[in-house]
């Protein structure tokens, strides 16, 4: 079975359009309706409007044709040509007509034009097209027809102050129709335009809303893997802005324990490293102190200066798996003693790599000795392939060693040493690391 995949944006645009297009459409057609009722009240109004004034123009010139007192068709000729020029007047006039009652209450048509085919019906012909009832005979009737959807209206005609027929006035069902058409258009034109918006609208909701959950899911990973610097953006209270709230929270906590953690660690270690070599005792924090004031000249973060400050505080760890005897000779060591030195890199690297939050410092701490010309050790890297970290080690490294005191020598003058890491910038050292150095050397010296 086929199962159509969809992101997560995709399933909340779906739903927010969704929701919106039924809702417009729903508001749509409340709307055409409303309009469509008033059109036709205000249709009826003015269909009474008219029907009185042709009312008062018929009882007004033809009183003697209403009332019989002319030949029947002088009379018909004369109300014909009246109801005529009444419907000419208006191209929505489907029929005007005049009605009278028999004595048995029977309708029977009195005179009639019709726009269709101008002649009408015959006088004394049935009416039968509605049931109507005139209750009040000094007011009109307003009627509809909803199988051919027309709009009547009647309304009495007098004569010496009574009532001798009735006149109708019929738009017809293409007239209704064509203002319901017109309608629907605007509505339908209306209903388009808002649905297209929603549709915008709910993409850049759905796009948002995907992408705040894509943050939240981003930095759960990032605290699983050991990252704790995150500082998500809190947008409002909702729910998500809350969740967002509640992770920077918890990676504040998680790191500060995660640091307070390590330092411990670091300080352990770099206790029992000093307790076996007493002539590098400080050597370590001195180290840091220089490899973090070029860390600043070279303008690395806040964050990268703790990770060089606790390789440099690291950086000799692995002396702790060498034996007293060649650590703390007097004298000159040996071949194979060197050999075993030269290890040390390596075996340090080893014992910070049990430590997942220390990756980065396991790599700069194995290549502290690699030189820029692919001359060290333990590895043959060379220029920017060495760790940046281990690069500025190596000079500090360098400089704190040559200025301090050592079993098998005493310690060089600062300047002596200055130009010693001159000489060795492009061969041993990072020439950028070396100017870093001499510009921030003022400050820790």
């Amino acid at each position: 079975m086929l199962t159509l995949k969809l992101s997560l944006q995709t399933k909340l645009f779906a739903a927010f359009f969704l929701l919106s297009a039924i809702i417009t459409m729903a508001i749509s057609y409340t709307l055409f309706l409303h309009m469509r009722t008033n059109h036709l009240d205000t249709l009826k109004r003015d269909l009474i409007v008219m029907a009185n004034m042709a009312a008062m123009h018929v009882g007004g010139n033809a009183p003697q044709e209403l009332t019989g007192q002319v030949p029947e068709e002088t009379a018909d000729k004369r109300l014909w040509q009246l109801l005529q020029s009444i419907g000419k007047n208006s191209p929505d006039i489907a029929r005007v007509f005049l009605l009278r009652s028999l004595t048995d209450n029977v309708l029977v048509v009195r005179s009639e034009w019709d726009a269709r085919n101008e002649s009408g019906r015959q006088a004394g012909t049935i009416y039968n097209d509605q049931d109507v009832a005139f209750g009040d005979a000094n007011r009109p009737l307003v009627t509809d027809n909803n199988e051919n959807g027309t709009v009547t209206v009647y309304t009495p005609v007098k004569a010496n102050e009574r009532t001798v027929a009735w006149l109708a006035l019929e738009v017809d069902a293409a007239a209704v129709a064509n203002d319901t058409r017109h309608f629907a258009e605007r509505v339908l034109i209306f209903a388009l335009g808002a649905i297209a918006l929603v549709g915008v609208c709910s993409w850049f909701l759905a796009r948002n809303f995907a992408a705040r959950i894509r943050n939240l899911d981003i930095a759960i990973d990032q605290i699983a893997a050991g990252k704790h610097d995150i500082d998500l953006k809190v947008e409002g209270s909702d729910e998500v802005s809350l969740l967002a709230a509640r992770i920077n929270s918890l990676a504040t906590a998680l790191h500060g324990e995660r640091e307070s953690l390590m330092m411990s660690t670091i300080e352990s270690l770099v206790t029992a490293l000093e307790a076996k070599d007493v002539y590098t005792y400080g050597h370590s924090s001195h180290v840091a102190s220089i490899a973090e004031a070029i860390g600043r000249e070279l303008g690395l973060s806040e964050d990268e200066l703790l990770t060089l400050r606790i390789t440099a505080l690291l950086h000799d760890i692995g002396k702790i798996g060498i034996p007293d005897h060649i650590l703390n000779k007097p004298g000159r060591l040996e071949e194979w003693e060197w050999a075993i030195i030269k290890q040390h890199p390596e075996t340090g690297a080893k014992i910070i790599a049990g430590i997942p939050a220390l990756k980065e410092v396991a790599e700069s701490v194995r290549h502290h000795h690699a030189r820029w010309d692919g001359d060290g050790y333990p590895e043959a890297l060379s220029r920017n392939t060495i760790p940046l970290g281990a690069r500025i080690i190596a000079v500090a490294d360098t400089y704190q060693a040559m200025v301090s005191d050592r079993p098998y020598r005493a310690g060089m003058a600062e300047a002596v040493v200055l130009n010693e890491i001159r000489r060795c910038a492009g061969k041993q050292f990072d020439p950028l690391v070396v100017a870093a150095f001499e510009k921030s050397i003022d400050g820790v010296s």
